[in-house]
């Protein structure tokens, strides 16, 4: 009997012992999966993630905000970006900057910046974007951002439910002074103030300035008749004797210069640049005598038969040439005194010429040989 009271207790406390036992393991298995989780759950949440923020968090309608998505994921983790304009509404993105990517030993930091704006009032909120990515291993998950809230307040005042809302009406015409009696005491002081300065100055200007200096004009520096040039010129040729040393070319290119300047000189005609063909038309406009154009003409052009077609003339032909070149120069030169007042030399253009318009009605007729030389210095008009 009391064998089988002592089995009976046995028997009672293997039970209790079961049962808790029974009761125990859900809540130890349950404790450790919190401790330490399953190796595949914790890859999953180290491969990717998502930092979202957006200053400032309040702005009125039209502001410029600044929303910052940072990628974080782990080398050989690959992430399909959403479609940023259409996920924020709705906000609008305005602008997007894309920064190089920080890449790390483990893992790489991609920066992104976006300018939004908001058109609408009241709590928005920047919706959590969905990141899918795929890692290494093949296996596939998403990944989301905050959702971001933002007060966007109105532009327009507050107004009561009593008032009305719209534009105000301009403001009603001013009516400008009508009295006039300020402007003409204005303008009178004015003129006054200003006709005193000019006065004043004017007076101390006389007053310092000091008397102008007479201005002495110099006589003029006589300069020789061009007809004296001309002979001086030819006597000089005549020492040289290029005829006689065979120089015929040479001497009937001094002898022309010497021709055309002299026309230059007492006539007024630039023969110096003109051709053989000009210079009658130019000698008939100075009023030469048509009988002294014949002789140039026929000169001149026999010089350049000389000069420039290799026409040797005879020494005897030369010579005579250079006589009546001489005889020209006596036949057309200015009667009077061989010093004639006025600036420049006879070398400069319009030399002796100055009376050459008005001189050529007598030289015409009268120079030509028939006057009578009175002294050397002198000749009788």
């Amino acid at each position: 009997m009391h064998g089988r009271v002592l089995t009976d207790t046995r028997r009672g406390r293997t039970v209790c012992v079961l049962l808790l036992v029974t009761l125990c393991l859900p809540a130890l298995s349950l404790a450790d999966e919190d401790v330490e989780p399953a190796p595949a759950a914790q890859v999953r949440a180290q491969a990717v993630r998502i930092t979202t923020s957006v200053e400032p968090t309040m702005a009125t309608v039209g502001d410029r905000l600044h929303l910052r998505i940072d990628v974080d994921r782990a080398n050989g983790v690959t992430v399909v970006l959403p479609d940023v304009v259409a996920g924020v509404a709705p906000f609008e993105v305005l602008d997007a900057v894309i920064a190089e990517p920080d890449v790390g030993s483990d893992r790489t930091v991609e920066r992104r910046d976006y300018i939004i704006a908001a058109f609408e009032t009241g709590e928005l909120y920047v919706p959590a974007l969905a990141f899918e990515y795929v890692t290494a291993d093949g296996d596939t998950g998403v990944a989301f951002g905050e959702s971001l809230a933002v007060t966007i307040e109105s532009v327009l005042p507050e107004v009561r439910e009593d008032e009305e809302v719209g534009p105000r009406d301009i403001k009603p015409p001013v009516e400008l002074p009508r009295r006039v009696w300020p402007f003409i005491v204005t303008a009178l002081t004015v003129a006054v103030v200003v006709a005193a300065f000019y006065f004043v100055r004017k007076w101390l200007r006389s007053r310092t300035s000091e008397p102008a200096p007479e201005v002495v004009e110099e006589p003029p520096v006589p300069r020789i008749a061009a007809h004296v040039v001309a002979i001086e010129r030819l006597d000089a040729l005549e020492r040289e004797d290029p005829i006689g040393r065979g120089e015929i070319q040479r001497f009937y290119v001094r002898a022309t210069e010497i021709v055309r300047l002299y026309l230059r000189d007492r006539f007024g005609v630039d023969a110096i640049d003109m051709t053989t063909s000009e210079l009658p038309p130019a000698m008939r406009a100075a009023r030469i005598d048509k009988g002294e154009i014949g002789w140039s003409e026929g000169f001149l052009l026999h010089a350049d038969l000389a000069k420039f077609a290799k026409h040797v003339p005879s020494e005897e032909r030369a010579r005579s040439d250079f006589g009546e070149a001489r005889e020209f120069v006596e036949r057309t030169r200015l009667r009077g005194d061989a010093v004639v007042d006025g600036g420049g030399g006879a070398d400069e253009p319009g030399g002796t010429s100055a009376g050459a318009g008005a001189d050529t009605d007598t030289d015409t007729g009268a120079d030509t040989g028939t006057g009578t030389d009175t002294d050397a210095g002198e000749v009788t008009p």
